[in-house]
């Protein structure tokens, strides 16, 4: 069967699996696989345009990586749930002399043992280590860093970033003046603190995944905190505590609504106690990794996807954004993900391809990942040559 000059161009812009596998390595294998199901002719007329996405989770160090030619430099921090000490990687852009982090790289659920996964007393300390550290390194002519770009999401701590705070130097005390801890579960002991505004040598921005409120129903330990490990009495004591140290703190209750509660609060405090820009995921995607630039180009297929896809989804963050921009289009979307929940969204042209369909458990298919985007990348590649047939 040989084709004429037909062109066929296909997006491939997924984000990353959480705790599985990131952005970058998906789009890199989905391409591959589709091209050794594809025939010959095919594979020479048709064009992958590759534009892994992160709203700020997961896999962000690895898409500004690809996207921004950024060197990756290590630094020595240490874990959530203990002192003891990683080497963390960041990103730098000697062009723009810009750093890169990502929290989940600091203070991911992927970093966090099963039996640690109790965000009641996980901190945030690790971010302050890292801050410290970078820091240091523009004090000492080791580095020129103008401003600095946090990825939020995908944290396994909800400690209102006071972790992170200590360590950089605030206090917080008991009500007999005693320096205390700040991890959630004494959070309601906290009485007074010791801290002021923190000054930066560099402009800070974030990245956020979600654009939910810090407490209340909807709030940073009502929902995410129950997916960190904990349970609906510990949710229900964090978000007390969380509004048991705002008021120590001295904050507006007014204020406290605005207070955005991704990463766990951590967003949060550098809202409060930072100089901060803050982007939200979606303008990421948009702007900074372009895809709104694949709004002028013309696509026979696209392909996005991510681990869950269910009603935090559809909130036209991460991969949902994909869908959103060419569900007008009248082209074929293919939505990958480990797995679904809750209604689907009414997509005329969307396909969802559960993996979960293909094993027994969600442990196998995280264990088979690999063998299950060949799968699916096979019914693909169906589509794909089905579409030439129909264009003879």
């Amino acid at each position: 069967m040989k084709m004429n000059n037909i062109t066929f161009n296909c997006l491939v812009a997924p984000n990353s699996f959480k705790e599985c596998v990131e952005a970058v390595d998906i789009a890199k294998f989905i391409k591959l696989t589709l091209r050794n199901y594809l025939p010959s002719e095919i594979r020479e007329q048709i064009n992958f345009d590759l534009i892994p996405i992160s709203d700020g989770g997961d896999g962000f160090l690895q898409v500004c990586k690809n996207n921004f030619d950024l060197e990756i430099l290590e630094y020595e921090i240490s874990y959530p749930y203990n002192e003891e000490t990683f080497f963390c990687p960041v990103g730098y852009s000697f062009e723009n002399k810009t750093i890169y982090i990502e929290s989940a790289e600091i203070l991911g659920m992927k970093l966090i043992p099963k039996e640690h996964r109790d965000p009641m007393n996980l901190s945030s300390k690790g971010l302050g280590d890292l801050l410290i550290q970078i820091v240091d390194s523009i004090e000492n002519d080791n580095l020129q860093v103008d401003k600095i770009i946090i990825g939020i999401g995908g944290t396994g701590i909800n400690d209102l970033g006071l972790g992170m705070l200590k360590t950089i130097g605030w206090k917080f005390f008991d009500e007999n003046k005693n320096e205390i801890v700040p991890i959630p579960a004494n959070f309601m002991k906290i009485k007074g603190f010791e801290g002021e505004k923190i000054e930066t040598p560099f402009k800070v921005e974030l990245v956020v995944d979600v654009d939910n409120p810090l407490i209340g129903d909807q709030g940073a330990s009502k929902v995410f905190s129950l997916q960190k490990g904990a349970t609906l009495k510990e949710a229900e004591e964090m978000d007390k505590g969380f509004q048991e140290v705002l008021s120590v703190l001295g904050i507006p209750e007014k204020k406290i609504d605005l207070l955005n509660g991704s990463g766990g609060g951590l967003t949060a405090a550098f809202e409060l106690f930072f100089d901060v820009n803050i982007k939200l995921g979606n303008e990421f995607i948009l702007d900074d990794l372009k895809l709104k630039d694949t709004q002028n180009k013309i696509y026979n297929l696209v392909i996005t996807g991510e681990g869950k896809l269910d009603y935090k989804s559809y909130m036209n963050k991460g991969a949902m954004l994909v869908v959103n921009a060419f569900k007008e289009k009248d082209i074929p979307i293919y939505f990958i993900c480990g797995q679904s929940e809750d209604d689907l969204p009414e997509v005329p042209n969307l396909h969802v391809l559960d993996l979960s369909e293909y094993f027994n458990s969600e442990e196998e298919s995280i264990l088979n990942i690999d063998k299950g985007i060949e799968l699916v990348t096979k019914k693909i590649a169906k589509e794909i040559i089905n579409q030439f047939k129909q264009r003879k």
